[in-house]
C-alpha cells in the first residue's frame, strides 16, 4: 500500500471518529423508509454540513432498516425515540407512493419533537430539485417520469434506479454543486405554495424535506 493510500485512509478513520464523537447542540433523529438513498443522503449531509452547521443527525441501526420500513413503522419508530432527551427533533421520511393510507399516518397524532415529510410521488422529487425546477402540474403520481429527468439531469445520475440508487461521493458532490440544496429548498417550498388546502395525498407533486433542511439551518427559512 502506498504512503499516499495509507494517508488518505488514515484521515477517513479520523474523520469518522471526529463525526462520532464531536459535541453538538443540536441532534436530529431521522427515520426514512427506505434503507439506501435517503441514509446515504443525510449521512453524507452530516458529515459536510453537520460541523459548521453545529447539529449531528442520527439514524436508526441497521436491524431496524434492514429491507425499508413502511410509512406507519415510521412514525411508529420516531414516536419511539421522543422519550430521548438528548434529542432536538425527531423525522420521520416517506414517500406517497400510490399508498391509500398516506393521510390517515400523516395526520396521526404525535409528540411534540416529532414532524413527518412526505414526499409526492418519492425521494426522488426532491433529489431532482437540485438541479432543476418540477412544475405543478399532475403527473399522476407516478415515478418514472422523475427518475428520467434525474438521470438527464446530470452525468452523476445517468445510471440511476435499481440496483444502483445509492448516493455515492460523487453524487453527492453534484447535488451540492451550484448551490444545489439552497436550490431545492427554494424550488420544494414554490411547489409547496401551489397546495394550501389539499391533503397529503393531493399534494401532486411535492416534497416536504425542505422543512428538515430548514431546521436543521442549512438553508435558512423565508424570515
Amino acid at each position: 500500500m502506498s504512503r499516499r493510500q495509507r494517508g488518505s485512509e488514515e484521515h477517513a478513520r479520523a474523520g469518522s471518529r471526529s463525526v462520532q464523537h464531536r459535541v453538538v447542540n443540536s441532534v436530529f433523529y431521522v427515520v426514512p423508509e427506505g434503507e439506501g438513498t435517503e441514509y446515504d443522503y443525510f449521512d453524507w449531509l452530516d458529515k459536510d454540513y453537520g460541523r459548521r452547521g453545529d447539529f449531528r443527525i442520527r439514524m436508526p441501526p441497521a436491524r431496524v432498516r434492514r429491507n425499508g420500513l413502511s410509512p406507519s413503522r415510521v412514525v411508529d419508530h420516531a414516536c419511539h425515540q421522543a422519550h430521548e432527551p438528548d434529542i432536538t427533533q425527531i423525522w420521520g421520511l416517506f414517500d406517497h407512493d400510490g399508498r391509500t393510507e398516506i393521510d390517515q399516518i400523516c395526520l396521526r397524532q404525535k409528540p411534540d419533537r416529532v414532524r413527518v415529510a412526505l414526499s409526492h410521488p418519492s425521494f426522488e422529487l426532491w433529489l431532482l430539485l437540485h438541479f432543476q425546477d418540477f412544475t405543478p402540474a399532475a403527473q399522476h403520481g407516478k415515478n418514472e417520469l422523475i427518475i428520467d429527468k434525474l438521470r438527464n439531469a446530470h452525468q452523476a445520475f445517468a445510471n440511476y434506479g435499481r440496483p444502483n440508487k445509492r448516493i455515492d461521493r460523487p453524487r453527492f458532490a453534484a447535488l451540492m454543486e451550484d448551490g444545489g440544496i439552497r436550490n431545492a429548498v427554494h424550488r420544494a417550498r414554490r411547489l409547496s405554495r401551489h397546495f394550501t388546502r389539499e391533503t397529503p395525498s393531493q399534494r401532486d407533486p411535492s416534497t416536504e424535506v425542505y422543512l428538515l433542511i430548514e431546521a436543521l439551518g442549512v438553508v435558512a427559512p423565508p424570515s
